[in-house]
């Protein structure tokens, strides 16, 4: 989330005697400081004499009053904010005393601060005028940078007055300032903030435009957001702390919105506590969105999957249908409330009235090589942390089914499609082996044949592999990865992935897939092994023959090699 207030600040000039300070290089007190921080925080005579070998515990003493007295630190030794400043920059307060015409903004965010100082003379005959009340009376002992020179800082140490009473002399001012403050939520545990001013100071030399160098400002940002969960979040939603994301209905939502599961809002006027409020309004982007209710993430999920299946203009396998569910709601806000994919029969009938759909979900289950199990035709559940995998015990030697979320390790695939015959080489066909979450997986299989007596594996990838991946690929299995157009020239697009065996006995044979094993993925945070529990999306694989396989892989298992 992310948002920008801005307000107008009002800008007072008057000419007042005041004791000021410039910021002039004190390395030696700026060392002070910084020995001050390894030390508690303190500025202490031992402190004073780390800082400043050789000086005698009477002048280490003499220095700690004069650091009060600047206002580096309070009677009690602590560093003060201006000694922070003092420590990074080794900059100190010089005082002195003078007419000084002052510049202020006063605003809830910024305090009342000095904008610029210029020094005067009282007047031409040597007094100075009759005097008003002080305005608006800036921040004392505190480092104010000049918005004409970012260079210059100065502190503003007192108004001395006779029976206290502080007198100015009011000047009309054309002065503008404007306040934006730039609010992200998406920057660190808090979120971050930042302050920019801009406008114009009128100077005695002219209208001087306001150089201000954006500062970084403290807030818990999701504090925040909890507490106009109350107010102006409340019109558009109802916000979870937990979450940190805003429940709506799915029929206000537009396509892109759903697609994004993030949406602008206008908040209006907003208050932001102890900072005032903020009448310009509040435009707040991509705010992370989700689900109201249960109904909502059914509806929401089955749009999405409406949009892929119509756009796609593919025939999709039921085995493809529940992976492409998986993916539009998997590792989204859908997924808590557990959307359910209808059974096969009630997902044709939802496309009855949009007949090219229909037949392209209809007919490969149909004209399916071999019977699509009742499992995969049945409906298929998505529910957020849900790890308890049903792992299917069915063995068949001509089809390996890995359900959906299967669990199976990637050990426990290649003893299903390798059987008890141990294998001498590989040849894995895949369009995608490429990309970081896949090539990862390919790490994982290399590493689970190595259990298995680390037989050679060829790779066959896609035309669009770059060469820095196919190096890479070169790495972690010995062999340079050949692309299809090498293979199998322009006249082939393969879309099924394909395993092929030779073992050390035995006839060769292959695996058509309707998904790769690189699909296969670990929880985060987990660095997995062979035997690492996976999350699938649905991967069936039939057996076949060397003279059912494409003429290149046939090929493939007669040399020795590639």
């Amino acid at each position: 989330m992310r948002t920008e207030l801005t307000d107008e600040v009002p800008v007072s000039r008057f000419a007042a005697f005041a004791e000021m300070a410039s910021l002039e290089q004190r390395p030696e007190l700026g060392a002070i400081c910084r020995a001050a921080r390894t030390s508690g925080g303190r500025i202490a005579p031992s402190v004073v004499q780390q800082a400043l070998p050789g000086l005698t515990d009477a002048g280490a003493a003499n220095v700690v009053r004069w650091c009060c007295d600047l206002a580096l630190c309070d009677r009690s030794g602590s560093l003060t904010g201006l000694g922070e400043v003092v420590a990074d920059t080794d900059r100190a307060p010089v005082p002195e005393q003078g007419v000084y015409e002052m510049w202020v903004a006063g605003h809830p965010l910024l305090g009342s601060r000095l904008l610029h100082v210029e020094r005067l003379t009282s007047s031409r005959d040597g007094r100075f005028p009759d005097t008003d009340a002080i305005p608006v009376e800036p921040d004392r002992n505190t480092a104010h940078p000049s918005v004409v020179d970012p260079q210059r800082r100065f502190v503003l140490r007192s108004f001395p007055s006779n029976h206290g009473r502080h007198g100015a002399l009011r000047r009309e001012s054309r002065a503008y300032c404007r306040v934006t403050w730039v609010l992200d939520w998406t920057h660190g545990p808090h979120g971050a903030s930042e302050v920019r001013l801009d406008g114009a100071i009128d100077t005695a030399s002219g209208h001087r435009p306001i150089r201000h160098e954006p500062e970084r400002m403290e807030i818990d940002l999701w504090r925040l957001a909890d507490t106009w969960a109350l107010g102006p979040l409340r019109a558009h939603g109802r916000w979870s702390a937990e979450d940190r994301r805003l429940a709506v209905p799915v029929a206000r939502l537009s396509v892109p919105e759903q697609e994004a599961f993030a949406m602008t809002l206008d908040l209006g006027g907003v208050e932001v506590t102890g900072y005032g409020h903020w009448s310009s309004g509040a435009v707040l982007s991509d705010v992370p969105i989700g689900p109201a209710t249960a109904d909502d993430a059914q509806a929401w999920a089955m749009a999405r999957l409406d949009r892929r299946l119509e756009g796609s203009g593919l025939r999709h396998t039921r085995v493809q249908v529940r992976g492409l569910f998986a993916s539009v709601t998997e590792d989204t806000p859908l997924a808590a409330p557990g959307p359910i994919l209808p059974d096969h029969d009630a997902l044709l009938a939802r496309y009855e009235l949009a007949p090219e759909v229909f037949w392209r979900l209809a007919a490969p289950v149909d004209l399916a090589p071999t019977p699509v199990s009742q499992e995969e035709l049945g409906p298929m559940s998505i529910e957020a942390g849900n790890r308890d995998y049903l792992v299917s015990t069915d063995y068949d030697s001509a089809v390996v089914r890995v359900p959906y979320r299967g669990g199976w390790s990637m050990r426990m695939l290649l003893d299903r499609l390798t059987g008890d015959e141990k294998p001498r080489r590989l040849l894995l066909v895949d369009k995608y082996v490429r990309g970081r979450d896949n090539l990862r997986s390919l790490e994982l299989l290399v590493a689970t044949l190595a259990e298995l007596g680390s037989p050679a594996l060829d790779v066959w990838t896609g035309n669009d592999t770059d060469d820095a991946t196919a190096a890479h690929v070169e790495r972690l299995t010995g062999h340079r990865p050949r692309r299809y157009r090498q293979v199998f020239g322009h006249s082939v697009n393969l879309h099924d992935r394909y395993l092929v065996v030779v073992p050390e006995r035995g006839a060769p044979y292959g695996w058509q897939m309707t998904n790769s094993p690189l699909d296969a993925r670990v929880d985060d945070g987990v660095e997995p092994s062979p035997v690492t529990p996976l999350r699938w999306r649905d991967l069936v694989a039939a057996r076949l023959s060397v003279e059912q396989l494409h003429r290149p892989m046939a090929a493939w298992t007669e040399a020795d090699g590639r």
